[in-house]
């Protein structure tokens, strides 16, 4: 398993979910060996492109709750996966109108598909919707973490929700 494939399934088996708004990084340590791994060994490729090493570490370094080292990065990524990991950067600070305007910036997103047909399985009020629409997440994160309900039922699902959405752009990523 390649040190990626490794900090992946760290962050996937984390318990309590990373909140929708954290205060502080979840573990310091690896914010730092994300950043001192080398494209290749990020990427996991002999010649990886700057695009996939950048989105990968930014996205790495977002599930660690690393806000500011994530966005340091995401904002010198000029394709709109750098616009996506924006976004959710500053939905998770809980900046929620210059989310919803990275947002606009990546336009219809490829995943937004299939992050909707799995995200319905995580939060049924997503079939509602109809499509993936990140901003209408965005408001659902809003209405949550102003009503202090991130530990309810409904906030657990978004967090799995954000859970999957940025495990299918990392993958997304680390494929650039």
């Amino acid at each position: 398993m390649n040190e990626t494939a490794s900090l992946i399934q760290r962050f996937e088996e984390r318990s309590p979910l990373p909140p929708l708004c954290p205060k502080e990084i979840w573990k310091p340590e690896l914010s730092k060996a994300i950043e001192e791994l080398s494209d290749q060994e990020l990427t996991g490729k002999g010649d990886p492109s700057p695009l996939a090493a950048q989105a990968t570490r930014s996205g790495l370094l977002l599930w660690n709750d690393d806000l500011y080292a994530s966005h340091s990065i995401s904002q010198q990524i000029p394709e709109a996966i750098g616009s996506y990991w924006h976004g959710i950067m500053h939905r998770r600070e809980g900046d929620f109108s210059n989310a919803k305007h990275w947002f606009r910036m990546v336009g219809q997103y490829p995943l937004f598909e299939k992050l909707y047909e799995e995200g319905c399985n995580i939060y049924p009020s997503l079939k509602e919707w109809k499509q993936w629409d990140p901003n209408r997440f965005i408001d659902e994160v809003a209405d949550v973490t102003a009503n202090g309900e991130e530990d309810s039922s409904r906030g657990e699902q978004l967090k799995k929700l954000q859970v999957l959405e940025i495990s299918m752009l990392l993958q997304d990523s680390l494929h650039k």
